[in-house]
């Protein structure tokens, strides 16, 4: 399993949708379902292109704890 926190949503949304879809889309949409398309989109070109076949699957409603070390 790989797990990707993006930690700049906003950015990735107004790069690929545009300043105003972006500013618009956090009032009437999830900023975070917007960018996790956005970026199964581009793994899944990435890919197809390097011949690369997969399954790939959204799972919603996971809660991650975070550990640090000292």
């Amino acid at each position: 399993m790989i797990t990707i926190e993006i930690t700049n949503l906003d950015e990735l949304v107004k790069e690929h949708r545009g300043p105003l879809t972006a500013i618009i889309g956090k009032l009437v949409s999830d900023v975070e379902a917007e960018v996790e398309k956005i970026i199964m989109n581009e793994i899944l070109e990435e890919f197809s292109r390097r011949g690369i076949h997969c399954h790939m699957a959204s799972i919603a409603g996971i809660s991650v704890r975070r550990f640090e070390s000292t």
